[in-house]
Parts: C-alpha cells; structure tokens; sequence
C-alpha cells in the first residue's frame, strides 16, 4: 500500500482539549461567542459572513478548512457566531500559496472553548465521541501531600495518567525544585476535561500543578505556545517545551554514541554529533514525531538522507539510507511512527546502519540526553497573554473544592 492510500486511511482529526472560558460566572449577549485568548492567529467574522468563509479570507486551504468546520460542527453550530465574534487559527509557518491549517479554537456563547486540531495528513473529520448533548466541559481540581514518591501520590487522587506524566514532565524542568520533594510536601493540580458518556479520561490535559515543599511554593501552568509547541511556564514567563521523540529503528542497540570518536572510515579523531543504530539493511525507519518533511536526496558523505522539522525548534535527520518510502516529497506532512525510509550504507559507512541527529535551533544536541527542551523565555505581547492566561487560571481555581487524596499516599 503506497503513501497516499494510507493517508486516506487515517482518521483525519481529534478533539484535542476543551478549556473552560475564563468568562465562567459572567453573562454574554445571547448567541455571541466571547473571544478567545489567541495564542495564534486572531480571525473576526465579518457582518453576514460564516465560520468557513472567515477561514478562506485568512487563506487557509479550501479542503482544510471546510474539514475544520465540519469537524466544529458536531460539537457547536457555527451559525451561532455573529459578526464580530473572534476564532483562534493556528497555521503552518512559512507554507506558499493557501496556508495550512493547524488548529482552530472557537469560544462558544456557553462559556466553554473547543479546539480541534488537523492530523499529519492536514485533514478533518468530526470526532467521534461523545454525541452532542452528551457532553459537558469540565475544569477539576485535585490536591494532596506527598509521603515518598509524587508519582505514586499524584496517582492517589484518581488523576487521569496522562495528567500525571504532564505534571511529572513539567517539575522535571524546574531547575529550584528538589529532584525528591520533601515528606509532606503539598500539591495542587488543575487540569481540563470532557466529561460524559464514553469520553476518553487520557483526553485530559494540565492547566495548573503547584508544589509547596520545604516552605517554597513552585508553580508551573500548561500554556499553548503560537506554531502549536506547548511549553510548561513558570509564572515568571520562563518555561520549557519539552521534546518527545520516539526512537526511529524500534530497539536496535546504539553502536557509536554522541561525543568523541575515532572516524571508522577516516581514522581520525572526530566529534560525532549523532548517534548510530546498527540494524540490517532494509529495516524500516520511522519518524521521531510529527513532522513536515524538509529535505530528502542525497547529501554526501551522509548518502541518501532525510531531514525533518517537527516544531519552530526541532528537526531530527536520517542518514546512510538504503532508499527512501515510496512517494515521499518536500513538504509532505509526517506522523510520528510513519515509515520515512530504509536502513543501508550509503555513503561514507562502513557497514548497514541509522546515523540520527537531533537539532534544536539548527545545532545538533545528544538524542540520549534526559529531559531534552528547548528554553522559553515569554516577553511583550506573549508575556501578556500569559499573564491574562494566569488570572483565568485563578479564576477557575478559587470557588472550587479541591478533592483530596487519602492520607498517607
């Protein structure tokens, strides 16, 4: 099966969030929808306009944008925007001619935010659960004390684990907070939901977690970066986006790490700024993460080589190919897991291997490195919005009881 069928094969969108407005509590006119906290590209309808014609005037691609709608629909009636009212678009950067459609984010008159957001292929289909009317939009909190592990504690107060990984993932990047938090230490996590029948808990995402220990409260907020990158911000507006990437040749072993080396062709002393997986020649190789693919052809000493860019920071690289994935071309959309390439000895090589590279801000770092992020420093308008991201936040957090995790967890 080529590429192209197995794209249409895929299931083209996802419900990825839904976020409580931060107008809770406040009254807007009737069938008007508040405007979003756009960390992306504001849109405005104009008087008579629809959902899809703002999106074409913001030149999204056609297909892409009647997929987004319909996938808005099964959740909300776009009718009930009026001129005005404001949706949230984020767009592939640097793309010719109609623009790639990210995510949309539309603030309903009910209070309550939805997202929905393209896979890799770029296309949209309504989700699938729950059916409208089933459903509401929920903002939960949980709290307890800390006995030995965070994990094990967190796990005590009935978190979804994908909750769980966030806020572990998210302290990880704090460099004043102890690598083992104190017995007794306190925590406070909020985090987003759909709350029905056959909703999918591991759908929930952070928005909130803090961490009293030692007399010091450390606190980190989720927080939707413009380019769709996600980073964990400190109130400061200093964070981390975390880098996830899946190895590309399952479990074969790393023969040549990063660092150092003696050339095994040259036979000089050269710093190896990847690493190598030795693996037979025609073993699958599979991208790291979702991506756009940049460059494929030959490069080389490298031989046949495929280069990635998964966000504004991070491209990963594949070299000493034997052939690449049949219909592949610059600028095709890449899921994590898709099969990009085979392994080989093109090339400067002395036998059968992946030679991968990992680059943040166009510098190679160690694939091997623990907690791999690329800084983020929020300023000007950005620090604003966060600021603003922060008061919602709060807003949420104050009239809700917290449920507590048993004692001794």
């Amino acid at each position: 099966m080529d590429r192209d069928a197995r794209t249409a094969l895929r299931s083209a969108a996802l419900l990825v969030g839904a976020l409580a407005s931060a107008l809770i509590g406040h009254a807007a006119p009737a069938g008007a929808a508040a405007a979003p906290d756009c960390a992306g590209i504001p849109v405005t309808l104009s008087r008579g306009g629809t959902l899809l014609g703002a999106l074409l005037g913001a030149h999204v691609d056609r297909t892409q944008a009647t997929g987004a709608v319909a996938a808005v629909e099964d959740l909300f009636d776009p009718r009930e925007l009026r001129a005005g009212d404001t949706v949230c678009i984020e767009l592939d950067p640097d793309t010719a001619g109609p623009r790639h459609l990210r995510s949309l984010h539309v603030s309903t008159a009910r209070h309550q935010d939805l997202t929905v957001v393209a896979q890799s292929d770029g296309n949209f289909e309504p989700p699938r659960s729950p059916a409208r009317g089933n459903w509401s939009l929920g903002v939960h909190t949980r709290s307890g004390d800390v006995a030995g592990d965070l994990r094990v504690a967190l796990g005590a107060t009935a978190l979804p684990a994908s909750v769980v990984d966030e806020v572990i993932v998210a302290f990880s990047h704090d460099p004043d907070l102890p690598l083992h938090p104190s017995p007794g230490s306190q925590f406070t996590v909020v985090y987003e939901a759909l709350d029905g029948p056959r909703v999918d808990g591991e759908a929930a995402h952070l928005r909130y977690a803090s961490l009293r220990s030692d007399g010091v409260e450390h606190r980190i907020y989720r927080y939707p970066l413009q380019g769709g990158d996600v980073a964990f911000v400190e109130p400061s507006g200093r964070g981390v986006v975390p880098v996830r990437l899946t190895h590309p040749v399952g479990d074969a072993p790393i023969t040549s790490p990063w660092g150092w080396r003696i050339h095994p062709v040259l036979g000089l002393l050269k710093f190896h700024r990847g690493v190598d997986f030795v693996a037979p020649t025609g073993s699958p190789v599979r991208a790291a993460a979702d991506g756009v693919l940049e460059t494929i052809g030959w490069r080389g000493n490298y031989g046949r080589y495929v280069r990635l860019r998964h966000s504004e920071h991070v491209e990963t690289a594949y070299a000493h190919l034997a052939r690449f994935a049949q219909g592949l071309r610059p600028g095709d959309r890449i899921r994590r897991g898709e099969i990009i390439a085979y392994v080989g000895a093109s090339g400067l090589a002395t036998g059968p291997h992946l030679y991968y590279e990992v680059l943040i801000d166009h510098q190679q770092v160690d694939p091997q490195a623990d907690g791999l992020a690329v800084p983020v420093q929020l300023a000007g308008n950005n620090l604003a919005r966060f600021q603003t991201y922060l008061e919602r936040v709060a807003a949420d957090i104050a009239p809700r009881a917290p449920i507590q995790a048993p004692p001794g967890s």
